[in-house]
């Protein structure tokens, strides 16, 4: 790797040496060239130890100065920027100098493209902190904030939204960079510079939040679920920064990876916060879990964890719903119900693993009961779970079989509960006669009511009869007396059809900046009315006036 050039300056680089020529060196850059006036190159050993640069970036930089052909990458531009800055190869120090063309690739080549982007992002982490005072790292998340403006898709595709994310379309103003498909995950950046830019994003406002809910889930499945090879205090670090970046947003976030982020956030011992962060999401849409999303929860820790060993946190869960929503006073009937059903599929599911304990079902069953009491009318699911139960625990004894049995509730069976539960051999024989004698007493009392409902009904239709008698009476009278007056005041109403005819009627109505910073620069009702009628009828020498409207 050594250079075919005349040098007098040995410098190495994490154990590669190489041999510069001082003069072309200082040439270039500011500060070689003050390092030797103040004859101090061994200073110049140091800041290359700082920089932490690799022998690779380094060869270009020599190449560079020796005026040989060099080529710049996406993994190689953060770290030529980070020298060319610290070593002051700027345009003042001379034209046409290493920080121009290299500002000028990464405008022109690199911030153009999604994956190139990503690329030296991921690339050049270790040196973003050096050139944090230039804006570098500011330049680059906008860069890719623009790009997921215009096409959210790059943080990965929605699977239940996928006909909609076909109507993106380009901005004509955005038309500054290609958009290439099979590109690089942001979730491949390291974790220090991805929450930054997650939170520079949801500030922007001008990317959707499913989406970024969609990176964000990513990210946690990789970093912290999938991976083995991590440490627990970086998966501990990773799995608190997904909390603080997760929206509280009702039905943004799949129930599966709340749960999985409880359970990790445990295991991981992850501070106080941030398990009670996923506990208050869990709350607002328990009654949107399925019962394959509890059984995360009762899954024990490791690679060899089954099913069902941790029940005490899948109650802890529950009972925190029920007290979120106590606190939060708003009409949650119906997710009420849904959460006692869920329960009831849960210890259903529970209830075919024959590696299930007797305690750890009775547990889940008086959880159940609690659940549903005064929400569910029956308690065919129960019952459901413990004919499962004890079809695949066959060897549990009478007493046994018992303790399971006790959180059944016989009177709240439907008919074809008892039907069944009437039949079942594997109930013990003491709970069969109850749930026969339930039965007999509901027969009793449902004839007894449907007697009693005859005998009220045929009550009231002698009552009806009465009730109608007395109105015809009522009615024939009251037909006579109009007869009466009709035949009387028959004048009077011809003389008031006469008036009327002859009434009349009445009608109705930041890259610049960067530049600078850089040294590459030398520095956007009415109705009809009818009287009524006056006419005189003389009757016992009496003037009697009938007035008909």
């Amino acid at each position: 790797m050594s250079a075919s050039y005349v040098s007098d300056l040995h410098i190495n680089v994490k154990g590669v040496p190489f041999h510069l020529c001082k003069e072309m060196l200082a040439k270039r850059s500011s500060k070689v060239s003050s390092l030797l006036e103040r004859n101090e190159i061994d200073e110049l050993r140091l800041i290359l130890r700082d920089l932490e640069v690799d022998p690779e970036t380094f060869e270009l930089v020599a190449r560079f100065c020796n005026g040989s052909e060099f080529k710049f990458t996406s993994d190689t531009i953060v770290s030529v920027l980070c020298i060319a800055y610290y070593l002051g190869m700027n345009e003042e120090q001379s034209s046409n100098n290493l920080l121009g063309k290299a500002s000028e690739f990464l405008e022109h080549r690199v911030f153009p493209s999604w994956s190139e982007t990503i690329n030296a992002l991921r690339s050049g982490d270790k040196s973003f902190d050096k050139l944090a005072d230039v804006g570098l790292v500011d330049v680059f998340f906008d860069s890719l904030i623009e790009k997921a403006s215009y096409d959210p898709r790059l943080l990965g595709e929605l699977i239940k939204n996928r006909a909609e994310t076909d109507d993106y379309r380009p901005n004509p103003r955005r038309r500054l960079f290609v958009i290439d498909w099979k590109s690089e995950d942001l979730i491949t950046i390291p974790l220090r510079l991805y929450e930054p830019f997650m939170i520079r994003a949801i500030k922007s406002r001008s990317i959707p939040v499913e989406y970024i809910v969609l990176s964000v889930c990513k990210y946690a499945k990789k970093w912290v679920f999938d991976t083995e090879e991590s440490l627990s205090g970086q998966k501990r670090e990773a799995i608190e920064v997904v909390e603080r970046l997760l929206p509280y947003q009702r039905g943004l976030i799949s129930c599966e990876l709340l749960f999985e982020s409880l359970k990790h956030s445990i295991w991981l011992e992850a501070s106080s916060e941030c398990q009670n962060g996923f506990m208050i999401r869990i709350c607002k849409q328990l009654d949107m879990a399925k019962s394959t999303d509890l059984k995360i929860l009762s899954r024990g820790y490791g690679e060899k964890a089954e099913g069902f060993e941790n029940i005490e946190l899948v109650k802890t869960v529950v009972k925190s719903f029920y007290t979120y929503c106590a606190n939060e006073d708003s009409e949650t009937v119906s997710h009420f119900v849904k959460v006692a059903k869920l329960s009831e599929e849960f210890l259903f599911l529970a209830a075919s693993e024959a590696s299930l304990k007797l305690e750890a079902f009775v547990e889940l069953a008086e959880m159940t009961v609690a659940v549903s009491q005064g929400i569910l009318s029956y308690s065919d699911g129960i019952y459901r779970a413990i004919d499962v139960f004890l079809e695949s625990h066959r060897y549990l004894t009478e007493s046994e079989k018992m303790e399971v049995c006790k959180v059944l509730e016989c009177g709240k069976l439907s008919q074809e509960g008892f039907e069944r539960a009437a039949k079942n051999q594997k109930l013990p024989l003491r709970i069969v006669v109850n749930v026969l004698c339930v039965s007999q007493l509901q027969i009793r009392d449902t004839v007894a009511k449907e007697i009693k409902g005859m005998e009220e009904k045929v009550d009231e239709e002698e009552e009806e009869e009465i009730e109608v008698s007395s109105d015809e009476d009522e009615m024939e009278k009251m037909s006579n007396k109009l007869l009466g007056l009709e035949i009387e005041n028959d004048e009077c109403v011809v003389h008031r059809r006469k008036n009327m005819k002859k009434k009349k009627k009445k009608k109705i109505s930041v890259w610049g900046q960067v530049k600078r910073k850089f040294g590459c620069l030398n520095s956007s009702s009415s109705s009809y009315s009818v009287d009524a009628c006056t006419c005189d009828v003389k009757k016992k020498k009496k003037k009697i006036h009938h007035h008909y409207g």
